[in-house]
């Protein structure tokens, strides 16, 4: 057991070295979300999704659980300019946070926020 977070360490330890930080203005939005207490992604986390972006090269993400659009922003960000990203909020408190987020970062038209429940979104979707 001891092996392998030893590995886990070294991995993330890698993954985090090629992470060159993120622009100011998601920096900012990082910082209100931290402030006000709003659950976004850990910044391994974000690491480990640029590094998966840059080699996957996504045409479509979606995303359950939108927030105020930190997640959605980094990933739109760090994937290919022709990827679209669909992301699913129901908090009618932070429906419009992150949709004033994505318009400030003129990503309205790689960003789709559905408002509803997933579980009946994802229903319909195709």
């Amino acid at each position: 057991m001891r092996d392998s977070m030893i590995i886990d360490e070294r991995m993330s330890a890698f993954i985090d070295s090629l992470d060159s930080g993120n622009p100011a203005w998601l920096n900012e939005i990082e910082k209100f979300a931290l402030e006000t207490q709003v659950p976004i992604i850990r910044r391994s986390m974000q690491s480990l999704l640029k590094f998966l972006l840059k080699f996957t090269k996504p045409k479509s993400i979606l995303e359950v659980g939108t927030a105020i659009g930190f997640s959605a922003l980094l990933m739109s960000e760090y994937a290919p300019e022709d990827c679209h990203i669909t992301t699913i909020e129901k908090y009618e408190k932070r429906i419009p946070i992150a949709k004033e987020n994505f318009r400030k970062a003129g990503r309205e038209d790689r960003i789709t926020l559905l408002e509803g429940d997933a579980t009946e979104i994802l229903r319909e979707l195709e």
